[in-house]
């Protein structure tokens, strides 16, 4: 046979096109049915026609279990991991709600993971300044920019594939420590915990990383997610931080009862000099003027009355 031969697909048996051929170990596949493998399945050219036909099977077998599949949680911003805790499953899907079922992915029971990890590739690029002559020159000593991207792998028990790969975030992370990179390191955390549970998963816990799917897949804060991300837990935060918050509100009742003496002292203050300067001294000549029982004259202080010499009771 030449080069140039038509082929015809040993799957479906339909005419091969240009430049559409997928190779098998015995035979030959058309690009439509190399569509309809599992997007984790990466051996394709040492599989025989019987073995890519039987996994075709089980990817037919997956649409029906995939009708039943309904996430209630959700993790990620490129890759979304999908989690089921009702039916005890989850699946991982670059498309977003709405369009995630369309490509079919592979449901995966949780009792099938044997592992999950977190990996951050890290990326440096150096800076530059101007030099004299309008050049890009070097810093001494030079300095770099660092970016993050961090990947979630999952090991399971798969007849056509043991590990799932899903990045989590959706742009480069800048800057070890950061809010962003603690964010999806926790984040990593919860999906590793969800994952590993294999019976508890999706279960919301502290942190807000797994979202009711009736809230929305996307994460809030800097990339446009509702806000379930903003509220971070203690331990998601530089060491540093919680320190300094406490520190701070710690000093902070001290400045409001400084506050307080200072408003009471106003307040004092302003009550002395409200009062009419004559008030005291009429209440003690009140308090010393008596009326005496014999004559009932009025006297203004002493024992005796003054005008019949009456004792003062």
């Amino acid at each position: 046979m030449g080069l140039f031969d038509k082929k015809f697909c040993d799957i479906c048996g339909d005419k091969i096109g240009l430049l559409g051929n997928r190779k098998l170990e015995d035979g030959n596949m058309c690009k439509d049915c190399a569509k309809k493998l599992s997007p984790f399945f990466s051996d394709r050219r040492s599989s025989t026609v019987a073995e890519i036909k039987q996994q075709l099977a089980y990817r037919e077998q997956n649409k029906q279990v995939l009708a039943g599949f309904s996430p209630m949680f959700t993790f990620g911003e490129d890759d979304k991991i999908y989690i089921d805790p009702m039916k005890q499953s989850f699946v991982v899907s670059s498309r977003n709600p709405g369009s995630w079922s369309d490509e079919n992915p592979d449901v995966i029971p949780l009792s099938s993971v044997t592992g999950c990890n977190l990996r951050v590739d890290e990326d440096r690029e150096e800076l530059y300044t101007e030099g004299k002559d309008g050049q890009q020159v070097s810093y001494n000593p030079p300095r770099y920019k660092f970016t993050y991207d961090f990947y979630i792998d999952i090991k399971v028990n798969n007849p056509y594939f043991d590990e799932i790969t899903a990045k989590l975030n959706d742009r480069d992370v800048e800057g070890m420590g950061t809010i962003e990179y603690n964010r999806y390191q926790q984040m990593a955390q919860q999906v590793i915990n969800n994952l590993s549970q294999n019976g508890n998963a999706g279960m919301p816990m502290n942190g807000g990383f797994n979202q009711p799917m009736n809230q929305g897949y996307a994460p809030a804060g800097a990339y446009g997610q509702p806000n379930p991300y903003a509220q971070q837990a203690p331990y998601a935060q530089p060491q540093a931080n919680p320190y300094a918050q406490q520190n701070a509100y710690a000093q902070q009742p001290n400045a409001y009862a400084q506050q307080n003496q200072f408003n009471q002292y106003n307040q004092q203050m302003s009550n002395g000099y409200n009062q009419p300067p004559v008030q005291q001294p009429v209440q003690q000549a009140v308090s010393q003027s008596w009326v005496c029982p014999s004559c009932q004259a009025n006297n203004d202080g002493g024992r005796f009355c003054a005008f019949c010499g009456t004792p003062k009771q």
